[in-house]
This record gives C-alpha cells, structure tokens and sequence, in this order.
C-alpha cells in the first residue's frame, strides 16, 4: 500500500538532535520533530502539505508518525514498511525506495544514495578494502563533500545496530573530553555523583585505536531518569557538534553515525569512531574490528554498572584472548622444532622462476596417479627389447617409452576486496606461464567467501595471449576472504585430494579456533606485485593461527620461506 505526498518541500532529514537532560525523556517526540515534521514542510510559503492512502482517505502527521514507530519495531512490519517507504522517496530529496534495507536504516540509505551508491546486496558486496578505507582517506584529507559516504561505506559493510559518533583524529576527540569536562564543571551542581565518575572516566578514553564502544543501557527502559549518563553523554556529543558547525565549516572535526533510527533516539550502545585510523588500518584489521563490534552488539550477557563505564568489547575481547591462548597451549603441547616452528620469511619478493621451482619440487615428492591432465612420457634404454633400427644386432639396446601421470594441477586464486585487478592478472599470467611450462591443463577456481564453478583451462598448444583472453572471460567472484571453504570443497572429493592445489593469495584471513582438517596437498603462494612487508605481516599472522591446524604450515608457503 503506498502513501501519495503532495505541496511538500523535499527534505533532508538531519539526524542531529539534543534531547534533553532533565525532565521527562521522549523520544517519540525527538522522532516526530526531526522526521515527520520536515515531511509535512509545505513547498511554498502559506501552504498545505497532503498525504493520501491509495483510498484518497487523508493522513496526518500523528498517523505518519504510528507508521514510523511500527516500522521500526522489533519485528518487520511489511505494511508499514511499504507505505513509509514510498513516502520518504517522494518527500526525501535522496533516497530510494528499492532498497534491500529497513526503515530503521532511514539515515543509511539517505547518505548513500546522496552519493549515488549501489544498494548493497549480492552482486553488490562493499569490503573495508574497497570501501571503508578509502572513503575514510577521503574524509581526513578534506575531499569529501560530507561525512556520507564513509558512513555509508560502514553500514553497507557492517550493518552495526548502535549509535556511532565518528571524531577525524585521536587528537579531535581529545578536544571534545576537554570540552566535555568544562561542560560537566559548569553541571557539577546538579549532576549525581554517579554520573559525574561515569564522565569523568569517560575522558579518560584513549581513542587512538580504530573504534572504542560503551554500552549505555540494557533495555529501552533503563538509564532514562534525569541527567543520568546514558542521556548526558549523547546530549553533549550532539551538542558539540551543533556549536561547531559554524567554527568547522565544511571541514567537520566530529560527527553522527546512525545506523539505525532505534538506536538514534533511544541507544543502548555508542560506538566512537577513529577515522585516522581506519584510512591507516589494513582491510583485515577493519573487518576483525567491526566484527567485534557487532558480535558484542548482538550478545545476549552485557554487564551495566550505574558506578562504572561498560565497554562494549570488553568481554568479547577477554574471550577471544582466553580462547587464543587455550589454543596455544593445546598446540604447544606437540611444539615442534625446526622450519615447522619458527619460520624465517623472505626478505624480497618471490620471482616467478622461483615459485615455478618451488611447485615443481612439490609435484616431484607427490605420487603418481592413475590418470590426469598431467602426462609425462619417459624413455630407457634396455637389451629386453630389439633395437628399433637394426632390430638383429643383439648387440644394440632398445628404448621403451612408458606414460606415467602427475597429479593436476588446481588453482584457486584469492579475488577478494584486498585483490587488486592487477595483482590478479598478474597472479593468472604467472600460472599461465607455468601451465606452458609444464604443458598441462589447469583446473581453476576464484574465491572470495564463496566460490566460484570449477573450470578445466585448456592450455595445451595455445599462445599465453590467447589464453589470458579465455581467462578473463571466466565468472569471478568478489567480497571477504574464507580459506576454510577451500579446505572442505577439497576433502568432500577423492580425485581433487590428489590433486596439487595451491591457494594465491595475500593471506588476509585468519582461521577459527577449532581443529579442522586440512588437505594434504594444498598450498599456499603469494600474489604477486603486492607490498611484500604486508605480505610477509599477514602470513606471519596467518601462519601463527594456523599452528593448531597445520602445524608444519611453513611447509605450505611456496616462494615466502628463506
């Protein structure tokens, strides 16, 4: 059921408010201020503002405002999420009532498409690689028009369910607890005790990480009384912005990230935002962050003190420690020595000479199959059999030439938002080259978290250039990275487990805690014309987590080991 809007002035709904500190707490009232009102804002000067139901029936503001508060309840309201939707897309100056996204992501959807942003989906993947740490650079450097576009990136990324305040620098945020505490002096009169620990310790908050979160309520109920934390600290954040708008300009220091409408009003979660940090982060750091951020969102056991501040992460953090170091203990038990327990990387880059010896050391050690792409002829000379020229003269040895096959060779190439277009073509032209090499068939793969369809390449008596242009037009497939699904896809089949398979990739990806069982022939190399520091940090990193899995992992790195 859509809604018709007439003699509007389409709006852009500012997500900026400063509910008070004392008296009653309403957020209903914040809600219908700040969006329903800039709906019903009449075009011209003196006049009305219509909305109709498809029965020509009118709708009030009140009747707008019930359809809001349904759609952003704790369950979907399909009705409601229609009839708002198409709505905000008349009366919206961006917006886009196609998208995948809920009401309650009102402020998302607004910011992205004000940016002309895809709507995130399946064939619409937004990664930390692509998205997130560009735009961030973006937004310290000055280039940005707005904060949008980052705090769109975050959203279609992570889709966290939390109030989020982004500050430029640690430095920036520094400024606003200075400012804070002037603030909190000036209230220290009627200020409970409570709330002025809960602030001061608030900043003392070092935000020199990517993101910092607190939680401020258990439920809707709680924490709303008169000047309590949870009510003051979102009232100054908005405040400082508001004072400083004129001061900033269009060079903002500070600003709102509201993921979800719920949160915005009445939050149970602040999420302070480095975005210093995140323009200097790796992908992989990015994506283990928000994931634990929104982990800790989603967990059920929060611990809310009225005399102390309650970090959102704290408890997921100590978990992950206690659980890293249980693992570590489990497979210190068989500690190895030697290559397998402490590994020594290269310190340059790996050639492509070298990687192609390194494989074809490995297909050397491995057995002999049955049948495969790969067939090698080989010729002795013996008496057993006449020779073939003078076949009379015992005297003159024979030859017997006997096939024998190698094991195929399996590529699955990492395509994920940290790979780049050239590093994948030059990861493909590599292998290219080595298939000619070899003169044996490929069997290919792309990943990212998922998979793509196995494909047999064709190499034999064709021209690299010929192939590379086959190649591309293969299916490819783009988003994070999963390593696991390769392990499993490899395990499921008798004839891809004799297979050599060998993984490229910049290791950009970390495995779970649980003992999972790797392929005997799988490998691993890396990308090529990729930053070889970063390179050899990742894999430390991965090689390290891997240790429970695969304890002789150093094994498996063909062209990083020294």
């Amino acid at each position: 059921m859509a809604l018709t809007l007439g003699g509007q002035k389409p709006a852009i709904i500012n997500p900026v408010h400063t509910l008070p500190i004392n008296g009653d707490y309403d957020p209903v009232a914040a809600i219908f201020k700040s969006i329903v009102e800039p709906l019903f804002e009449p075009l011209t000067a003196g006049g009305t503002v219509s909305v109709t139901d498809q029965r020509n029936h009118a709708v009030a503001d009140t009747d707008v405002l019930g359809l809001i508060l349904r759609a952003v309840g704790p369950t979907v309201d399909a009705q409601a999420e229609g009839e708002i939707k198409s709505l905000l897309q008349q009366g919206l100056v961006n917006y886009d009532q196609n998208t995948p996204l809920l009401v309650n992501e009102l402020f998302v959807v607004q910011a992205g498409h004000s940016h002309r942003l895809p709507n995130p989906g399946p064939r619409t993947i937004y990664t930390a690689a692509h998205d997130v740490i560009p735009t961030a650079k973006s937004l310290l450097g000055g280039h940005a028009k707005d904060d949008g576009e980052f705090f769109a990136s975050i959203a279609y990324t992570y889709s966290p369910e939390a109030l989020g305040f982004w500050f430029q620098t640690a430095g920036a945020f520094d400024d606003f607890t200075a400012w804070l505490m002037l603030q909190t002096a000036n209230l220290s009169a009627v200020l409970p005790g409570a709330t002025l620990k809960l602030l001061n310790d608030f900043a003392q908050t070092n935000l020199k990480g990517l993101a910092e979160g607190y939680v401020l309520r258990k439920d809707d109920s709680d924490a709303n009384e008169e000047y309590s934390f949870a009510r003051i600290i979102v009232h100054m954040l908005m405040q400082y912005q508001q004072q400083n708008a004129t001061v900033w300009g269009n060079q903002p220091l500070a600003g709102t990230l509201p993921f979800v409408i719920s949160e915005l009003y009445l939050p149970r979660t602040i999420i302070l935002v480095n975005v210093e940090a995140h323009a200097r982060a790796t992908p992989k750091k990015v994506d283990n962050e928000w994931r634990l951020i929104n982990a800790s969102v989603a967990s059920p056991i929060k611990v809310i003190s009225n005399r102390a501040l309650s970090k959102l992460t704290a408890m997921p953090r100590a978990m992950a420690k206690a659980a890293a170091r249980a693992a570590n203990a489990q497979s210190n038990k068989g500690a190895l020595t030697g290559r397998s327990a402490k590994i020594t990387f290269r310190k340059q880059a790996p050639t492509k000479v070298e990687i192609e010896k390194g494989l074809l050391r490995v297909l050397r050690r491995m057995k002999e199959v049955s049948r495969s792409q790969n067939v090698l002829k080989k010729t002795k000379t013996t008496f057993s059999k006449a020779n073939r020229r003078d076949p009379l003269d015992f005297n003159r040895p024979g030859k017997i030439t006997s096939t024998h096959y190698l094991p195929d060779l399996h590529i699955y190439i990492d395509t994920s938002g940290s790979i780049s277009e050239a590093n994948y073509q030059q990861a493909v032209l590599m292998l290219i080259k080595l298939a000619k090499k070899l003169n044996v068939d490929l069997y290919f793969n792309s990943f990212s978290h998922v998979m793509s369809q196995e494909i047999l390449l064709r190499t034999k008596d064709k021209s690299v250039l010929r192939i590379w242009e086959e190649f591309r037009k293969l299916p490819k497939v783009t988003g994070g990275t999963d390593y696991k699904q390769i392990w499993e896809y490899i395990n499921v089949s008798e004839k891809r487990k004799r297979r050599l398979s060998l993984v490229v990739t910049d290791f950009e990806w970390s495995p779970s805690t649980q003992r999972e069982q790797h392929p005997a022939n799988l490998y691993y190399a890396p990308c090529s014309s990729m930053n070889w520091k970063t390179i050899v940090q990742s894999a430390g990193y991965f090689s390290k987590s891997m240790r429970h899995i695969e304890p002789a992992i150093a094994q498996r790195l063909i062209g990083l080991v020294a």
